[in-house]
Protein backbone atom coordinates (compact mmCIF):
# COMPACT_ATOMS: atom_id res chain seq x y z
CA UNK A 1 0.00 0.00 0.00
CA UNK A 2 1.10 3.51 -0.58
CA UNK A 3 1.05 6.26 1.30
CA UNK A 4 1.58 9.66 -0.49
CA UNK A 5 3.61 11.98 0.88
CA UNK A 6 3.67 16.11 0.44
CA UNK A 7 7.55 15.29 -0.55
CA UNK A 8 9.61 13.89 -2.92
CA UNK A 9 12.63 12.31 -2.44
CA UNK A 10 16.06 12.44 -4.47
CA UNK A 11 19.77 10.42 -3.55
CA UNK A 12 20.69 13.09 -1.54
CA UNK A 13 17.82 15.05 -0.52
CA UNK A 14 14.29 15.21 0.32
CA UNK A 15 12.57 18.11 -1.21
CA UNK A 16 9.16 19.81 0.10
CA UNK A 17 7.03 21.25 -2.29
CA UNK A 18 7.40 24.71 -2.59
CA UNK A 19 10.07 24.67 -0.28
CA UNK A 20 13.86 24.96 -0.54
CA UNK A 21 15.77 21.23 -0.36
CA UNK A 22 16.42 20.30 2.94
CA UNK A 23 20.00 17.62 3.47
CA UNK A 24 19.22 15.20 5.47
CA UNK A 25 21.52 11.75 5.66
CA UNK A 26 20.55 8.68 3.99
CA UNK A 27 20.25 6.99 7.38
CA UNK A 28 17.63 9.37 8.79
CA UNK A 29 15.76 8.82 5.26
CA UNK A 30 15.69 5.15 5.36
CA UNK A 31 14.38 5.14 9.20
CA UNK A 32 11.59 7.27 8.65
CA UNK A 33 10.34 5.29 5.39
CA UNK A 34 10.44 2.23 7.55
CA UNK A 35 8.44 4.22 9.84
CA UNK A 36 5.85 4.73 7.74
CA UNK A 37 5.74 1.11 6.26
CA UNK A 38 5.30 0.17 10.02
CA UNK A 39 2.18 2.75 10.97
CA UNK A 40 0.20 1.71 7.99
CA UNK A 41 -2.60 -0.15 9.45
CA UNK A 42 -4.26 -1.92 6.25
CA UNK A 43 -7.26 -3.43 7.98
CA UNK A 44 -8.62 -0.62 9.88
CA UNK A 45 -7.87 1.08 6.00
CA UNK A 46 -9.60 -1.27 4.37
CA UNK A 47 -12.98 -1.64 6.37
CA UNK A 48 -12.60 2.12 5.94
CA UNK A 49 -12.96 2.05 2.10
CA UNK A 50 -15.82 -0.15 2.06
CA UNK A 51 -17.62 1.02 4.46
CA UNK A 52 -20.47 2.69 2.69
CA UNK A 53 -21.14 -0.07 0.53
CA UNK A 54 -21.19 -2.48 2.79
CA UNK A 55 -24.68 -4.71 3.05
CA UNK A 56 -26.27 -4.36 6.69
CA UNK A 57 -24.83 -7.34 7.93
CA UNK A 58 -20.90 -6.82 7.02
CA UNK A 59 -21.39 -3.46 8.41
CA UNK A 60 -22.41 -5.26 11.53
CA UNK A 61 -19.54 -7.29 11.92
CA UNK A 62 -17.14 -4.54 10.25
CA UNK A 63 -18.38 -2.12 13.21
CA UNK A 64 -17.14 -5.12 15.75
CA UNK A 65 -13.63 -5.43 14.02
CA UNK A 66 -12.95 -1.58 14.31
CA UNK A 67 -14.38 -1.45 18.02
CA UNK A 68 -12.24 -4.64 18.73
CA UNK A 69 -8.89 -3.04 18.04
CA UNK A 70 -6.39 -4.48 19.63
CA UNK A 71 -8.25 -7.18 21.35
CA UNK A 72 -9.38 -8.46 17.87
CA UNK A 73 -6.69 -11.45 17.17
CA UNK A 74 -8.12 -12.87 20.77
CA UNK A 75 -11.48 -13.51 18.47
CA UNK A 76 -12.69 -16.93 16.46
CA UNK A 77 -14.80 -16.25 13.81
CA UNK A 78 -17.76 -17.67 15.63
CA UNK A 79 -17.04 -15.37 17.75
CA UNK A 80 -17.24 -12.01 16.19
CA UNK A 81 -20.73 -13.18 14.26
CA UNK A 82 -22.16 -13.76 17.26
CA UNK A 83 -21.07 -10.61 19.18
CA UNK A 84 -22.44 -9.11 15.60
CA UNK A 85 -25.81 -10.97 15.95
CA UNK A 86 -24.76 -12.01 12.01
CA UNK A 87 -24.16 -15.61 10.71
CA UNK A 88 -20.80 -17.08 10.36
CA UNK A 89 -21.42 -16.73 6.59
CA UNK A 90 -21.64 -13.20 6.40
CA UNK A 91 -18.58 -12.86 8.44
CA UNK A 92 -16.92 -15.02 5.45
CA UNK A 93 -18.29 -12.51 2.82
CA UNK A 94 -16.80 -9.75 4.33
CA UNK A 95 -13.25 -11.33 5.17
CA UNK A 96 -13.12 -12.17 1.51
CA UNK A 97 -14.59 -8.53 0.12
CA UNK A 98 -11.58 -6.98 2.26
CA UNK A 99 -9.05 -9.27 0.21
CA UNK A 100 -8.39 -11.85 3.02
CA UNK A 101 -8.44 -15.63 1.55
CA UNK A 102 -9.96 -16.26 5.00
CA UNK A 103 -10.36 -15.42 8.52
CA UNK A 104 -7.06 -16.19 9.90
CA UNK A 105 -4.90 -14.26 7.37
CA UNK A 106 -7.43 -11.46 8.81
CA UNK A 107 -6.38 -12.13 12.28
CA UNK A 108 -2.50 -12.75 11.82
CA UNK A 109 -2.44 -9.43 9.83
CA UNK A 110 -4.14 -7.83 12.97
CA UNK A 111 -1.96 -9.64 15.27
CA UNK A 112 1.08 -8.11 13.48
CA UNK A 113 -0.73 -4.47 13.67
CA UNK A 114 -1.30 -4.34 17.10
CA UNK A 115 2.48 -5.33 17.72
CA UNK A 116 3.61 -2.47 15.44
CA UNK A 117 1.89 0.05 17.67
CA UNK A 118 3.33 -1.76 21.21
CA UNK A 119 5.86 -0.51 22.72
CA UNK A 120 6.78 -4.09 23.87
CA UNK A 121 7.35 -4.73 20.42
CA UNK A 122 9.58 -1.78 19.96
CA UNK A 123 11.50 -3.30 22.90
CA UNK A 124 12.24 -6.41 21.57
CA UNK A 125 13.25 -4.95 17.94
CA UNK A 126 16.28 -2.93 19.95
CA UNK A 127 19.02 -4.55 19.69
CA UNK A 128 21.90 -1.80 21.25
CA UNK A 129 20.92 1.55 23.01
CA UNK A 130 20.72 4.59 20.89
CA UNK A 131 22.78 7.64 21.07
CA UNK A 132 21.76 10.97 22.13
CA UNK A 133 22.89 12.33 18.53
CA UNK A 134 20.57 9.95 16.73
CA UNK A 135 17.30 10.79 19.03
CA UNK A 136 18.53 14.21 17.95
CA UNK A 137 18.89 13.91 14.34
CA UNK A 138 15.25 11.64 14.48
CA UNK A 139 13.22 14.19 15.82
CA UNK A 140 14.56 16.97 13.96
CA UNK A 141 14.21 14.79 10.86
CA UNK A 142 10.37 14.31 11.69
CA UNK A 143 9.89 17.97 12.90
CA UNK A 144 11.25 19.31 9.68
CA UNK A 145 9.49 16.53 7.60
CA UNK A 146 6.33 17.52 9.01
CA UNK A 147 6.18 21.44 8.98
CA UNK A 148 7.42 21.74 5.28
CA UNK A 149 5.30 19.03 4.24
CA UNK A 150 2.08 20.82 5.78
CA UNK A 151 0.15 23.02 3.14
CA UNK A 152 -0.18 26.79 3.98
CA UNK A 153 -4.05 26.52 2.94
CA UNK A 154 -4.65 23.92 5.31
CA UNK A 155 -2.82 25.91 8.49
CA UNK A 156 -4.89 28.68 7.50
CA UNK A 157 -7.94 26.87 7.50
CA UNK A 158 -7.92 25.40 10.73
CA UNK A 159 -6.73 28.51 12.01
CA UNK A 160 -9.85 29.98 10.43
CA UNK A 161 -12.40 27.46 12.17
CA UNK A 162 -10.74 27.57 15.34
CA UNK A 163 -10.47 31.58 15.60
CA UNK A 164 -14.05 32.00 14.50
CA UNK A 165 -15.35 28.73 16.42
CA UNK A 166 -17.65 29.96 19.52
CA UNK A 167 -16.82 26.78 21.23
CA UNK A 168 -13.73 24.54 21.00
CA UNK A 169 -13.58 20.96 22.19
CA UNK A 170 -10.07 19.50 22.48
CA UNK A 171 -10.28 15.32 22.43
CA UNK A 172 -7.61 13.39 22.95
CA UNK A 173 -6.89 9.55 24.22
CA UNK A 174 -4.13 7.45 25.98
CA UNK A 175 -0.82 9.78 24.89
CA UNK A 176 -2.35 12.38 22.66
CA UNK A 177 -4.67 13.42 26.19
CA UNK A 178 -1.22 15.19 26.94
CA UNK A 179 -0.84 17.13 23.37
CA UNK A 180 -4.68 17.63 23.98
CA UNK A 181 -4.11 19.42 27.52
CA UNK A 182 -1.04 20.99 25.64
CA UNK A 183 -3.54 22.61 23.23
CA UNK A 184 -6.47 23.55 25.56
CA UNK A 185 -3.69 25.40 27.88
CA UNK A 186 -2.56 27.81 24.86
CA UNK A 187 -5.99 28.38 23.85
CA UNK A 188 -8.04 28.94 27.12
CA UNK A 189 -5.64 31.94 27.17
CA UNK A 190 -7.53 33.63 24.61
CA UNK A 191 -10.58 31.78 23.62
CA UNK A 192 -13.50 32.47 26.15
CA UNK A 193 -14.73 28.43 25.86
CA UNK A 194 -12.38 25.71 25.34
CA UNK A 195 -13.10 22.27 26.67
CA UNK A 196 -11.03 19.27 27.30
CA UNK A 197 -12.22 15.81 26.83
CA UNK A 198 -12.46 12.95 28.11
CA UNK A 199 -12.60 14.22 31.84
CA UNK A 200 -11.67 11.52 34.58
CA UNK A 201 -13.56 8.69 35.04
CA UNK A 202 -16.20 10.34 33.05
CA UNK A 203 -18.03 9.03 29.49
CA UNK A 204 -18.30 11.27 26.93
CA UNK A 205 -21.99 11.30 25.83
CA UNK A 206 -22.90 14.21 28.34
CA UNK A 207 -20.35 16.40 26.99
CA UNK A 208 -21.02 15.95 23.15
CA UNK A 209 -24.51 16.38 23.11
CA UNK A 210 -24.12 20.23 24.01
CA UNK A 211 -21.97 19.89 20.67
CA UNK A 212 -23.42 22.12 18.07
CA UNK A 213 -23.27 24.06 14.57
CA UNK A 214 -20.51 25.98 14.43
CA UNK A 215 -17.98 24.70 17.13
CA UNK A 216 -14.98 23.48 16.21
CA UNK A 217 -13.42 19.48 17.56
CA UNK A 218 -9.55 19.95 17.54
CA UNK A 219 -8.59 15.98 17.81
CA UNK A 220 -5.51 14.40 18.94
CA UNK A 221 -5.63 11.18 17.25
CA UNK A 222 -1.85 9.53 17.36
CA UNK A 223 -1.32 5.37 17.15
CA UNK A 224 -2.88 3.90 19.36
CA UNK A 225 -6.14 4.98 18.71
CA UNK A 226 -9.06 3.78 20.86
CA UNK A 227 -11.78 2.82 18.78
CA UNK A 228 -14.24 5.72 19.68
CA UNK A 229 -12.64 8.18 17.91
CA UNK A 230 -13.88 7.47 14.33
CA UNK A 231 -17.45 7.55 16.11
CA UNK A 232 -16.78 11.04 17.69
CA UNK A 233 -15.39 11.91 14.03
CA UNK A 234 -19.13 10.55 12.92
CA UNK A 235 -20.84 12.62 15.72
CA UNK A 236 -18.95 15.91 15.15
CA UNK A 237 -19.88 16.09 11.24
CA UNK A 238 -23.52 14.60 12.13
CA UNK A 239 -23.67 17.91 14.80
CA UNK A 240 -22.07 20.29 12.37
CA UNK A 241 -19.05 21.06 13.46
CA UNK A 242 -15.25 21.51 12.58
CA UNK A 243 -13.03 19.17 12.93
CA UNK A 244 -9.22 19.84 12.95
CA UNK A 245 -7.32 16.07 13.51
CA UNK A 246 -3.96 16.39 14.22
CA UNK A 247 -3.06 12.18 13.87
CA UNK A 248 0.10 10.29 11.84
CA UNK A 249 0.27 8.44 8.87
CA UNK A 250 -1.00 5.42 9.46
CA UNK A 251 -4.87 6.81 10.46
CA UNK A 252 -6.90 5.33 7.40
CA UNK A 253 -10.36 7.05 5.29
CA UNK A 254 -11.48 8.30 8.85
CA UNK A 255 -9.61 10.98 8.42
CA UNK A 256 -11.26 11.65 5.28
CA UNK A 257 -14.43 12.83 8.37
CA UNK A 258 -12.38 15.97 9.55
CA UNK A 259 -12.65 19.71 7.95
CA UNK A 260 -8.33 19.86 7.63
CA UNK A 261 -6.54 17.03 8.75
CA UNK A 262 -2.84 17.34 9.79
CA UNK A 263 -0.49 13.95 9.40
CA UNK A 264 2.45 14.10 11.66
CA UNK A 265 5.64 12.06 11.72
CA UNK A 266 5.41 10.51 15.19
CA UNK A 267 7.62 7.25 15.12
CA UNK A 268 10.58 7.52 17.43
CA UNK A 269 14.12 6.48 17.26
CA UNK A 270 13.55 3.90 19.42
CA UNK A 271 10.93 2.55 22.25
CA UNK A 272 8.77 5.18 22.44
CA UNK A 273 6.90 7.50 19.81
CA UNK A 274 7.94 11.18 19.11
CA UNK A 275 5.31 14.31 19.78
CA UNK A 276 7.84 16.70 18.68
CA UNK A 277 6.43 17.45 15.50
CA UNK A 278 2.48 17.54 16.34
CA UNK A 279 3.71 19.51 19.74
CA UNK A 280 5.48 22.34 17.20
CA UNK A 281 1.95 22.52 14.90
CA UNK A 282 -0.03 23.22 17.62
CA UNK A 283 1.67 25.52 18.88
CA UNK A 284 2.10 27.44 15.90
CA UNK A 285 -1.56 26.56 15.10
CA UNK A 286 -2.92 28.30 18.74
CA UNK A 287 -0.57 31.00 17.51
CA UNK A 288 -2.04 31.99 14.33
CA UNK A 289 -5.09 32.00 16.55
CA UNK A 290 -4.08 34.75 18.95
CA UNK A 291 -2.95 36.61 16.26
CA UNK A 292 -6.68 36.40 14.31
CA UNK A 293 -8.19 37.62 17.04
CA UNK A 294 -6.40 40.57 17.72
CA UNK A 295 -7.86 43.11 20.04
CA UNK A 296 -10.21 39.67 21.87
CA UNK A 297 -7.50 37.51 22.02
CA UNK A 298 -5.28 40.58 24.18
CA UNK A 299 -8.50 41.87 26.16
CA UNK A 300 -8.78 38.40 27.51
CA UNK A 301 -5.15 38.24 28.08
CA UNK A 302 -5.34 41.10 30.33
CA UNK A 303 -8.40 40.03 32.19
CA UNK A 304 -6.38 36.88 33.14
CA UNK A 305 -3.04 38.73 34.23
CA UNK A 306 -5.10 40.79 36.27
CA UNK A 307 -7.15 37.76 38.08
CA UNK A 308 -2.96 36.11 38.63
CA UNK A 309 -2.58 38.89 40.48
CA UNK A 310 -5.71 38.97 42.61
CA UNK A 311 -5.34 35.11 43.18
CA UNK A 312 -1.32 35.88 43.69
CA UNK A 313 -0.30 32.51 41.18
CA UNK A 314 2.70 33.56 40.58
CA UNK A 315 5.25 34.21 43.55
CA UNK A 316 8.65 32.97 42.38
Amino acid sequence: MTVRMPWRASAAYIRPVGAHETRISYLRLDEISVSFSRMVLPLEQAIRAHYERLPAGERKIADVLLDLGDELPAYSATELAERAGVSKATATRLVRRLGYSDYQELRQQARAGTAAGSPLAELRETAVPGTLGRHLDHDVSCLTLTLKGTPPEDAARAVAVLARAPRIWVIGFRNSHALALYARELLVQVKPDVRLLPLPGQTLAEDLSALGAGDTVLMLGFRRRPPVLAKILRVARTAGADVVLLTDPSLGDVADEATVTFRCLSRGASLFDSYVAPLSLLNYLCAEVALALGETAQAKLRRSEQLHDVFGDFGF
